[in-house]
């Protein structure tokens, strides 16, 4: 599914920093071929034999997360992240925020990090539920900024739960609609600076 898919708000009055981060959503988007199996079977309704059609590709994702946390550092488990993204042509989330957190490095973005989609209860305030979403987040002059290169956006905090509460809703697994939606720190393979100077050397076009 590709970024364009979507619909956009004009760049008319948008600060530059949400066009610089909407930039690094487009590139990653539309240079990672992915295929989710979760968006097209909500998004498009289509019957379980279609969806049946995907499951590989979630085989395809395991083996991935597997072998990146079989290595030792994390020049290497990028590397072996890109090489698999390359040649088995599917991603999800998370490994697209991967990618999107090295160009946001590579840009000397402040704080950034990958956040998970979830929701509280207003009921029970301490009932935490996340979902199965991943997103990179970082900050620019005291205020955070979202990157959800999967779903195709990058906006204001505020702005991208309002998005995922009103426009992606039907796509989020779980969705509660009386939970109140934040995003909550994730797991971040964060790299030295001398191991991303090395890895865009050898994937200047892809993460530089």
């Amino acid at each position: 599914m590709m970024i364009n898919n979507y619909s956009y708000t004009p760049f008319t009055g948008r600060a530059s920093i949400i066009k610089d981060a909407d930039k690094i959503c487009r590139i990653v988007n539309s240079d990672f071929p992915h295929l989710s199996p979760y968006l097209s079977w909500h998004q498009y309704h289509q019957p379980y034999t279609h969806y049946q059609a995907f499951i590989p590709y979630w085989s395809k994702l395991d083996d991935l997360r597997e072998a990146t946390k079989a290595t030792d550092t994390a020049y290497d488990y990028y590397d072996v992240l890109i090489k698999k993204l390359k040649n088995n042509k599917c991603a999800n989330c998370g490994e697209l925020s991967d990618i999107v957190y090295l160009k946001c490095k590579n840009k000397n973005f402040e704080d950034v990090k990958c956040v998970q989609l979830g929701g509280i209860s207003p009921v029970y305030k301490k009932r935490k539920e996340k979902y199965d979403h991943i997103a990179v987040m970082f900050k620019h002059k005291g205020k955070d900024i979202v990157i959800d290169p999967l779903f195709g956006f990058a906006d204001f905090l505020p702005n991208a739960l309002v998005k995922y509460k009103t426009i992606f809703k039907h796509l989020i697994s779980g969705f509660n609609e009386n939970f109140d939606l934040n995003l909550f720190d994730s797991w971040t393979v964060k790299i030295h600076p001398y191991d991303l100077k090395e890895l865009t050397k050898k994937y200047e076009h892809l993460i530089g």
